[in-house]
């Protein structure tokens, strides 16, 4: 910075044109047509600009094709020098690739990767450990079986190490010999496994939740083998998405830390505020030019809404850094964590449930432990999954989750639409985006017509079992999810002094009240809106106030009729 002000904002003050660094970065030379300004120790960066780490998994090729790092190695040096087995889980395009390749790194004594990154002096570079380094990405389960893949991973080991497998085939006898085949050889192990849960979650995203049940059984036996090696291990780190409470990982080895909410390692995966603006410089200043009906602040506060917002302590707030590398590379605020890959169980879940309204969820701690494959709880699969996030935490464990920010709650949005067939509705090209010009016109009648036809195309059956009152809050939660995707304002559930109105949608110029009713008829809907004044707190309101009265058959899963008054 040059007291205060960013290049950029040095630039415009003094009206010059352009900056040349030199290669040391100790001096800016600011030039125009006429003249040349030196300014000594200024805002300092490299004069070639590093790279975006954009898709990066390797530390290796981040470290050697000159990308950033944003140095996490103090808090990998502190969990190196604290205990020896460790579990941690963050949602998928969260950087535990990356953690696991540094740390691979490290133990390799790779001194000169580590050149200027905090770690470089204090680490003692003449250690060397073995290393298993276990991704499920290039286990061949798919194809062959979970057992048979991990046993064709494992002899692929002894094939490299030159070790003999002595003709046994038992993946945890196969797993148990050769890690003590490296530690006789060579001292104690460094184990690193990414993704452990990836061949369960892989079968639950296809709704084939009996070979995800078999999965979970070979890899409890899998898993199971290190409790006896606990002599042998340097360091044990292993990754996922998920905790599942069921697979023996958790219950036999009672020793394994679990960072996922750890306070000290909140911030080990991800960027902080302050990260992202001090080591993306260059990048920050670039997609501010993009914008230039923004101010400086206005644009950081819109990224900041749009990717920040992730917390597992409640306190510190992180970007995902898929999401952000991307838009700082495309200077487009895109949902680039969603498109990345997203599983779709996860809202076939929440539909079958009704479970719509997960903003601002009151829950405790211990819901991480909930969370297996006979019970996919759904505050924990969207908790794991990274669409909600610790928003508040009380030193009793108290937690409050939501969404983390624009893009995330953008991308819940759409993964429900999605599933619901939010496109085609009906001939002319009607679809469900002309729903919210229909309210913003008034156009009650061709609201009417695109509510009837989507939810005339439902092609699931997800309440057969359910009550008349689930019913209702399944069609209630789908007219939620509809309205908040269109970025319409929609209240749900807002109380009054004789009760609830169902929803309440708002545009500039009328307040609209809606009831929903279950075989029963539009009428009676409408007329609950009068009887209980639904729109008496805002009498004051110059807006002109409408009451709907939607009806649904459970029968034919239909919108069966709709009236509408103004009130």
């Amino acid at each position: 910075m040059y007291y205060g002000l960013s290049v950029r904002e040095f630039l415009t003050h003094h009206g010059l044109k352009s900056v040349i660094q030199n290669e040391r970065g100790k001096a800016i030379i600011f030039k125009e047509k006429r003249a040349r300004l030196f300014v000594q120790k200024a805002y300092i960066c490299p004069m070639k600009r590093k790279i975006l780490p954009t898709g990066r998994q390797s530390f290796r090729d981040l470290r050697q094709d000159d990308c950033i790092y944003v140095d996490k190695t103090q808090h990998i040096y502190n969990l190196c020098t604290d205990t020896k087995m460790y579990f941690l889980s963050r949602p998928r395009r969260f950087g535990k690739s990356l953690l696991l390749s540094t740390l691979k790194e490290l133990f390799m004594g790779s001194k000169a990767l580590f050149e200027g990154l905090w770690i470089e002096d204090k680490w003692d570079w003449t250690q060397k450990n073995p290393i298993i380094h276990l991704s499920f990405l290039s286990v061949p389960y798919i194809t062959m079986g979970l057992e048979n893949g991990l046993r064709y991973f494992l002899l692929e080991q002894f094939k490299e190490q030159g070790f003999d497998s002595k003709g046994i085939t038992d993946i945890s006898l196969l797993f148990t010999d050769l890690i003590k085949q490296l530690h006789n050889r060579e001292g104690k192990v460094v184990i690193l496994i990414d993704e452990y849960d990836k061949p369960i979650l892989d079968f639950m995203e296809f709704h084939k939740l009996k070979e995800a049940k078999a999965n979970q059984e070979v890899l409890g036996l899998f898993y199971g083998a290190l409790k006896d090696c606990d002599a042998y291990i340097r360091l044990l780190f292993i990754t996922g998405i998920s905790k599942f409470t069921r697979v023996s990982l958790f219950s036999k080895l009672n020793n394994l830390t679990d960072l996922t909410v750890h306070k000290r390692y909140a911030t080990m995966l991800g960027y902080t505020q302050d990260e992202l603006e001090n080591c993306f410089a260059p990048y920050i200043e670039s997609a501010l030019s993009a914008f230039p009906h923004y101010t400086r602040q206005e644009f950081l506060d819109k990224v900041r809404r749009w990717y920040n917002g992730y917390s597992w302590d409640g306190k510190t707030r992180l970007y995902n850094p898929f999401g952000i590398l991307l838009f700082l590379d495309s200077q487009d605020f895109q949902g680039y964590w969603f498109v990345s890959g997203t599983p779709t169980f996860i809202a076939k879940k929440m539909l079958e449930q009704s479970f719509f309204h997960v903003e601002n969820i009151e829950t405790h701690i211990n819901f991480l432990n909930q969370y297996s494959l006979d019970n996919l709880e759904l505050t924990s699969l969207l908790f794991q999954a990274g669409y909600l996030t610790i928003k508040e935490k009380s030193e009793d464990g108290d937690l409050v989750l939501s969404y983390p920010n624009q893009e995330v709650k953008e991308a819940m949005y759409t993964l429900l639409m999605d599933d619901m067939g939010k496109t085609a509705m009906g001939g002319g090209g009607v679809t469900v985006k002309h729903l919210k010009k229909a309210f913003m016109a008034n156009d009650l009648a061709q609201a009417e017509d695109i509510l009837t036809s989507l939810f005339g195309g439902l092609a699931f059956d997800v309440y057969t079992h359910q009550t008349q009152k689930q019913v209702e809050g399944f069609y209630h939660g789908l007219i939620h999810i509809l309205f908040k995707c269109l970025g319409l304002h929609i209240q749900s559930e807002v109380h009054t002094t004789k009760g609830r109105a169902d929803s309440l949608v708002e545009t500039p110029t009328h307040v609209y009240f809606l009831e929903f009713k279950i075989n029963s008829d539009a009428k009676t809907a409408f007329d609950q809106i009068v009887t209980k004044k639904y729109a008496a707190p805002y009498m004051a309101d110059s807006r002109i106030k409408i009451g709907i009265g939607i009806n649904f058959n459970s029968s034919n899963k239909e919108l069966e009729s709709w009236y509408s008054e103004i009130l």
